[in-house]
């Protein structure tokens, strides 16, 4: 069955029609309108393509060497404890506990009466022997001419030549108690063996001592030690007489200079380590034992080789390159993909040790080095990083 329309909705549709194909028309004649007065592509210039950005190093030779960072203590270079020798009442003192003495210095004094009645005995034992040691001699010299002529028998010889050793040995047993009085005498006297500081001297006039009792302990701080442990790398770099930097911690701000006075040859039994021992002149005194020491030891000489940021080199499956960069004749430069061959510094995980593959004063890619391609035109920054030739990299 067919649907009739009303005249009114088939007026109303054929209206609908003309707008639609009047707004097609309009944007036909828009179109055509654009294109004909847009400019041609060809006509209009190229768009400048940058460069990219990328900073830059200059290839230098560094010094490179290897330390260590210790902490020790400082420790007198002796210590020595002094005991009383005999027996005796001090009469006098001549220093006090933690007094700084010189050698030589009196320390304590005993009272001398009998050892000074003993070396007067031995005198005069000695002037005795010599009394009977020269009647002995002119004795045995009558003999032995009465002996010659036939006056005096064998016999009375023989007793002459005994009497005269008898009195030369009185004469030497004498001596040698002189010898001896004289002995404990001096040792009724105590004497700084050298320079130093009395950590303890317990000791007062009209005190009795014996014969080994301590009466003194003496530090030698003019020249301080200090022990450190190496570990068998460590130490077949070490020399004795090289220089050593110490920092302490009590006196911050200040470096002293030690050397290495002694290299252990054999492991502590302990620590596993090898012995150092530091040497610290003292002269002016500010050093005291017992204080906290930081020290910074190099090892081995040195070497210089050309070094490089771990950043600027490319591992492509093993292979290291790296972007060398050429001028160009528009002010930029040219990276060059370049394959070296390098190696690790030991304790600089950031840097590499070059092997072959660059020369000194070259200039290679540091930044975007993962972004660049063999060819790629760059711009350096203005800064442009270098490795100064006295800088040294300290691997610890």
């Amino acid at each position: 069955m067919t649907e009739e329309r009303s005249p009114t909705d088939q007026s109303q549709s054929k209206g609908l029609r003309n707008i639609l194909f009047l707004v097609g028309a309009i944007g036909v004649a828009g179109g055509t309108l654009f294109f004909s007065t847009a400019p041609d592509p060809t006509a209009l210039p190229p768009t400048e393509i940058q460069s990219p950005v990328i900073q830059a190093l200059e290839v230098r030779t560094r010094p490179i060497s290897s330390k260590v960072l210790v902490p020790g203590l400082l420790q007198p270079s002796r210590n020595v404890e002094l005991f009383a020798e005999v027996d005796g009442r001090v009469v006098e003192v001549g220093a006090h506990d933690l007094d700084r003495v010189e050698a030589d210095q009196l320390l304590m004094f005993m009272d001398p009466l009998l050892a000074e009645v003993a070396v007067q005995r031995a005198r005069a034992s000695i002037a005795r022997a010599e009394s009977q040691s020269n009647l002995a001699e002119a004795n045995l010299d009558r003999n032995r001419g009465l002996a010659n002529v036939n006056v005096a028998s064998r016999a009375a010889l023989d007793t002459s030549e005994d009497a005269s050793r008898q009195a030369f040995a009185a004469k030497i047993e004498a001596e040698a108690a002189l010898a001896e009085a004289e002995d404990q005498l001096s040792k009724k006297t105590i004497r700084a063996p050298f320079s130093g500081l009395l950590r303890s001297f317990p000791v007062e006039v009209g005190e009795y001592v014996r014969a080994g009792e301590r009466v003194a302990e003496l530090l030698d701080v003019e020249r301080l030690e200090i022990m450190i442990g190496l570990t068998d790398n460590q130490i077949v770099d070490v020399e004795k007489g090289a220089p050593v930097k110490i920092e302490i911690t009590a006196l911050p701000g200040q470096t002293f200079l030690g050397v290495v006075d002694g290299v252990g040859g054999a492991v502590d039994s302990e620590t596993r380590k090898f012995p150092v021992r530091i040497a610290v002149e003292n002269e002016d005194g500010k050093l005291l034992p017992g204080m906290v020491a930081m020290i910074d030891l190099k090892l081995g000489q040195g070497r210089n080789e050309i070094t490089l940021p771990l950043d600027a080199v490319v591992d492509d499956f093993g292979l290291k390159h790296v972007f060398v960069l050429s001028p160009t004749s528009l002010g930029e430069w040219t990276a060059r993909k370049r394959q070296i061959e390098v190696t690790s510094i030991p304790f600089l995980p950031t840097q590499v040790a070059v092997v072959s593959g660059l020369e000194e004063g070259e200039q290679i890619a540091i930044s975007a080095v993962r972004r660049l391609r063999d060819g790629t035109n760059v711009r350096i920054a203005p800064n442009v990083a270098q490795a100064s030739p006295t800088e040294e990299l300290v691997n610890q």
